[in-house]
Parts: C-alpha cells; structure tokens; sequence
C-alpha cells in the first residue's frame, strides 16, 4: 500500500547544504564532502576508471559498527558503473557510518574504449551471479551476517534476481530502490511490440547481444521481466523501500515500478518535495532521494528530508 509520508522539511538547512555541498545533516570536518547535482556524476561517467571505486567506497578493510552493523552494497544501473553512479551517495553513506561497497557488473568481456566501464548490458540473469559473488566477498572481509542493497534502476532487476532465483534472501536484510522497475518500462515499446508482430523478437534479442541483451531485458513484457513477475517480486524474507519519481521519462510508465507488500514502503518524490521534479538519471545525484533512501535503509533512525527544487533539467 502506497505509504503517505510524513518528513520534516527543512528548508533553511538545505539551503545551507546546497550553497556548501555538504550532505543534509552532516557537519564534521572530518567527514567526505557530498555534492549534489549533475556535475559529478557527469564528470566520472567521462573520466571514471578501474576499478570504478567511489568516494568512500570499497574499503575492504571496513569493519561495520553496531550501529549500522550491515553493510551497504550499491547496485548501478544500465550503462553505469561502481563509480559514477555514487559519487554523491558513497561519501554520504560513508559519513553516515556504513561501511560501503559499490560494484560494477554487466560488462562484455574484450570492451574497450568507448564501451570499457559501461555496466549493466549483459543479460540480467547474466548480471545477478556477478552480485551474488559480490555479495559473498562483502560478507566474507566484513564479517556480516546480512547486507543491504541499494538499487538504482536496472539494478534493482538484477538484486530482484539475485533475491528470487538465487538464494539471495537468506544474505540479504533490505533492498533500497530508486526508481524500480518490477513491470518492466515501455519506453521502447513500439519497437518492441513491432518485432512481435513480426515473429522477429528473438531474433531482435540476439542481436542486441552484444551489445546491450539487459535493454531488452528490461522492457515490459520480456521473457525476464514474465520471469519476474511469476515469482511474485518480492521475497518474504527481506524488507523492501522503493523511491519513485512521477518525473521518470526512462521508467514508462513510472508506476511500473510500484508493488504492493505487507513488507515493503513505496515512496513517492513528488509527495514528499512537490518541486523536486529530478528524473531518472539524475535520482542518485538528488539530495531528496538520496535522503529518502538513507531513510530506508534504517527507518528507525529519522533523517531530516530535504525539500528543495531539483537543479536538473525536468525530467532527467
């Protein structure tokens, strides 16, 4: 069921928080800076390098403290890496006193150049093995008995998949998801539709692997996306909290990516900060969104949300 939200809004710190970069109820000096908006995340998608490690993520000498005793793994989405797509999310993890891991998946082996570090275009069900053993070397350096996962996009297919048809229930507590994606999205729907009609779809599957099977994947109405939804999405063992934006141009339509549960929360942008507009590129470079997943990774630790307008283009 759709939870109405009830946050406080702090205007006058996020003003602050903008104007300095610094994360929404952080203030040590000691502490990583978080900047917010287009620019970091814009300038690691062009410059990132292996091993794609994030600010303040990847310290396999981390040791989780009691209290955030579960560690935090970051799951990109399509074409994304373990670096670009944290920049500002990693460091306020970090600051927030989670040990944090950040993973790239979903690359074709040989890529290079232009394609070297663009994750998430191999098959899902391709992808989720590569988390599976992602999340046994987090358990295995940290001594955690769980983790949770913080999804964006594709990756919250890939965790889904891992979770349903992998045994990834018994390993994980949460799955956090920005902008989710359990129906599959239509944006490409008329193509898609026409290579059916056409008795071409498989053929259209094959092609496009490589360079990118997991677009098709993704798309409503594909063999993963029937997969999904036959196992009912959901694992009753683990604990779900979904943020949504009705902004979302990538995720159509957006509420492809709602499912109702006794164990999962289903937040709205747009409810809690009406002129946060941020899209779907831009959900991990957004200080509401990023706050509001924070908040779902431990609910019982309120945070101050945000509100502010979003500095991206609408609908990015």
């Amino acid at each position: 069921m759709l939870t109405k939200f009830k946050m406080i809004v702090a205007a006058g710190i996020t003003g602050i928080a903008a104007a300095t970069g610094a994360a929404p109820g952080t203030a040590s000096a000691a502490e990583l800076p978080v900047v917010w908006g287009m620019g970091p995340f814009i300038d690691s998608s062009l410059n990132a390098k292996a091993p794609y490690d994030p600010p303040g993520g990847n310290d396999w000498s981390c040791t989780p403290d009691p209290a955030h005793p579960l560690p935090v793994v970051l799951v990109h989405g399509l074409a994304g890496n373990g670096e670009n797509s944290w920049q500002a999310v990693s460091p306020l993890l970090k600051n927030l006193g989670y040990c944090v891991f950040a993973l790239t998946y979903g690359t074709y082996p040989g890529d290079s150049g232009l394609l070297e570090g663009v994750g998430g275009r191999i098959p899902i069900m391709n992808s989720a093995p590569e988390l599976s053993r992602y999340v046994d070397r987090v358990l295995a350096a940290t001594g955690a008995p769980k983790v949770k996962l913080l999804t964006w996009s594709e990756g919250t297919l890939v965790a889904a998949a891992y979770i349903q048809f992998m045994g990834g229930d018994e390993l994980v507590d949460t799955q956090v998801s920005l902008a989710p994606i359990w129906k599959g999205t239509r944006v490409a729907q008329s193509l898609s539709d026409t290579a059916r009609a056409l008795g071409i779809y498989n053929q259209v599957y094959a092609a496009m692997n490589p360079p990118c099977a997991a677009c098709v994947d993704m798309l409503t109405g594909s063999g993963f996306i029937q997969q999904l939804q036959e196992s009912g999405v959901y694992s009753p063992k683990v604990r779900y909290y979904s943020v949504l934006t009705e902004a979302d141009n990538q995720v159509v339509p957006y509420t492809n990516g709602l499912k109702d549960a006794p164990n999962a929360t289903n937040v709205i942008l747009q409810q809690v900060c009406p002129q946060d507009m941020t899209g779907h590129l831009f959900l991990t470079s957004d200080p509401v969104a990023a706050t509001l997943a924070m908040q779902g990774l431990d609910p019982e630790a309120p945070l101050v949300v945000p509100c502010v307008p979003n500095s991206t283009p609408a609908g990015l």
